[in-house]
């Protein structure tokens, strides 16, 4: 008979000890008596215990995607300590699932702590996404770019808080997306960020965007317009990227790498070949990943 996973925990706890991968794995799927027995351990728990807990979940959901531990981050969501709720807003939205949409709109707009708020923003974006792809009812969508928007034009705003519901709201595809993006791109500390939010909201209305960036004067703009071609993934782009490739700044040439791993085609694979002759450690070691990247994206079946 397998020991009880709650009553390992409990004890690795109480004597500073690694949690035990098996005892926490047995946690997936709690329901019914086995939940409450949970929530009768997570009450008895300190903060940092807590914590202790949620994150050797997060780490074998990581490794084993069949778990499920939602209802352990359910409780997350609404403990007393912040740091709690900060790591199971952050867990919690890998699953985007509806029913916890309205607490993650109540964290980032309500809760009295600024870094949960702020969590609670920037997983927001797991839901635009999931909105955005999986075609969510409109009205869902609407209260997504209402929220978003409005947290975005809070008068007391600080830049980390725009850029995180700027961000978020990128995934979805609406006019009213696209005007905060432009005007973001105008504002100097919204720039970058507006940047990337083009990339996220993979339209090819923002290749000329990206293709000026990515040859402007700013270094770590023209990274950041790179990356963003990488999330875009048009082949427009190769061109731009291969000659980004020459760029005095290596944050640059390896964003450039990255994403033309990404794109592929077959002026991307010759930039890359060419590249793995480099007398460049780092580059080269760029240039092979990307080139696992683009011989996968052609054969999804081949191994690294």
């Amino acid at each position: 008979m397998l020991p009880d996973p709650l009553a390992e925990i409990e004890q690795a706890l109480s004597i500073g000890l690694e949690l035990p991968t098996t005892a926490v794995e047995r946690l997936t799927g709690l329901e019914g008596e086995s939940l409450d027995r949970f929530r009768s351990l997570w009450n008895r728990l300190g903060a940092e215990e807590r914590e202790a807990l949620l994150s050797a979940m997060g780490e074998a959901a990581e490794e084993n995607l069949v778990l499920d531990f939602a209802p352990a981050y359910a409780l997350a969501l609404v403990d007393p300590d912040p740091s709690v709720r900060e790591l199971g807003l952050r867990l919690a939205s890998e699953e985007a699932d509806p029913d916890l949409l309205d607490t993650y709109v109540r964290s980032a707009v309500a809760d009295p702590d600024p870094d949960v708020r702020l969590a609670a923003l920037e997983e927001l974006g797991s839901y635009t996404l999931a909105a955005q792809v999986d075609d969510w009812p409109a009205e869902v969508q609407q209260k997504l770019e209402q929220v978003l928007t409005g947290v975005l034009h809070l008068p007391d705003a600080d830049t980390m808080t725009r850029r995180a519901a700027l961000l978020s709201l990128s995934f979805l595809t609406t006019p009213q997306t696209e005007l905060e993006i432009r005007q973001a791109h105008l504002q100097p500390d919204l720039r970058d960020a507006a940047i990337e939010a083009m990339g996220r909201n993979c339209q090819e209305i923002w290749i000329p965007d990206i293709r000026a960036e990515m040859h402007g004067e700013i270094a770590h703009l023209r990274a950041t317009a790179a990356q963003a071609a990488a999330e875009l993934e048009d082949a427009e782009l190769v061109p731009d990227l291969i000659q980004r490739l020459s760029d005095p700044e290596s944050d640059v040439r390896l964003a450039a790498i990255h994403a033309l791993g990404l794109i592929g085609g077959k002026d991307a694979k010759a930039a890359l070949s060419e590249l793995l002759q480099s007398r460049d450690r780092e580059i080269r070691a760029a240039a092979r990943e990307a080139m696992q990247d683009l011989l996968e994206g052609e054969d999804p079946l081949a191994l690294r």
